[in-house]
């Protein structure tokens, strides 16, 4: 069957770049603490190995951009398919301007964890987000905890902080946050997923079908050929992953009410991996629940890609999120009306 011609480049834009040979897991000698640091060494710039030890007998593999005298505590929470390397740039731009020790770990299913590739379910994903943080605010009491979530990882932190228990947090950022749920799809992709995945959740899609169109997550071609290379960067995502990951998004998109901390969305109106049409759906269903915009900021970049860390334009970013984090008003900041009225004027 061909897929592209059935589900169409709006379906596969989705995997284009987040899916394209399982990776293999490495592994690290940690001690045993519930966050497990390499001791030595704590104040250089590279990130060090770390695991994080759940409640459930599972370890999370992650890696730590230690400050030696933190003023700030922020979590990375990745995207589909990628790992807790995607912090690199904005972890060592937040340490060195910001004073502050940057966390991201794997989450289960993906990176150097066992059985990278197979969807682990949303709630278990949810449950590790809600341990992590409350294992940094315990082992960091005192600091102010910015949880950072791209993409996917944004579906996560938004929906673990909206729904109960909440989410143990200062102030969440979402970077391209992940909210193309079914309800955004035609009709034929809603159903052609749901009968793929259940005659054959396990085969696999790499997205080749959209090389031609040019879908990228980043017009930086260096940090493209980094993901080629990346051993740990999933590129043949399953029929139930993929199911997996629109009922997460799903989810995201469907929330009524805001977290109740401080949150900055951030989104680039180049952004063909999470488009434009899905955010739009999603920030006028907040618009027509009629839920409270208070600390809820968002920045529209004209020229944002997907990845808004690791793109050309990143310094823009990045000063943008360390400004915030700061409580340092952003003169381009906008509300939630004013980024439905963006990001909708995107759409075909």
């Amino acid at each position: 069957m061909n897929l592209f011609k059935f589900w169409g480049p709006s379906w596969l834009t989705a995997l284009a770049l987040l899916g394209l040979s399982a990776c293999v897991p490495s592994t690290a000698q940690v001690d045993s603490l519930p966050v497990r640091d390499h001791p030595h060494n704590v104040s250089a710039p590279a990130p060090l190995p770390i695991q994080f030890d759940l409640t459930d007998g599972h370890s999370l593999a992650g890696r730590v951009w230690h400050h030696p005298q933190p003023r700030h505590i922020v979590l990375g929470v990745h995207g589909f398919n990628d790992h807790s390397k995607a912090f690199e740039p904005l972890a060592q731009h937040l340490r060195s301007e910001l004073e502050a020790t940057v966390y991201a770990y794997d989450h289960r299913g993906f990176g150097a964890n066992p059985s990278p590739g197979i969807w682990p379910g949303s709630d278990p994903l949810l449950a590790d987000l809600r341990q992590i943080a409350t294992q940094l605010r315990q082992r960091h009491p005192g600091l102010p905890l910015t949880v950072v979530g791209e993409s996917m990882g944004g579906a996560v932190v938004w929906v673990a902080a909206s729904e109960p228990p909440g989410l143990v947090a200062d102030q969440l950022v979402l970077k391209a946050p992940a909210v193309w749920g079914a309800n955004s799809m035609p009709w034929y992709q809603r159903l052609s997923l749901k009968f793929m995945n259940a005659v054959a959740p396990d085969m696999s899609l790499t997205g080749r079908g959209v090389q031609s169109l040019g879908i990228t997550p980043t017009n930086d071609p260096d940090v493209s050929r980094d993901l080629s290379r990346d051993p740990l960067f999933i590129k043949a995502t399953r029929i139930s992953s993929l199911a997996g990951v629109t009922a997460l998004m799903g989810r995201a998109q469907a929330q009524n009410i805001p977290p109740p901390q401080r949150s900055l969305v951030l989104y680039g109106l180049r952004d063909r991996i999470i488009p434009a049409p899905p955010v739009c759906d999603w920030l006028t269903h907040l618009s027509a629940t009629g839920a409270p915009s208070t600390g809820l900021d968002f920045v529209v970049y004209p020229d944002g890609w997907h990845l808004l860390t690791r793109q050309l334009q990143t310094r823009e970013v990045l000063l943008d999120l360390q400004q915030w984090i700061e409580k340092t008003p952003l003169t381009h900041r906008k509300n939630a009306n004013q980024a439905q009225e963006a990001v909708c004027a995107k759409r075909p």
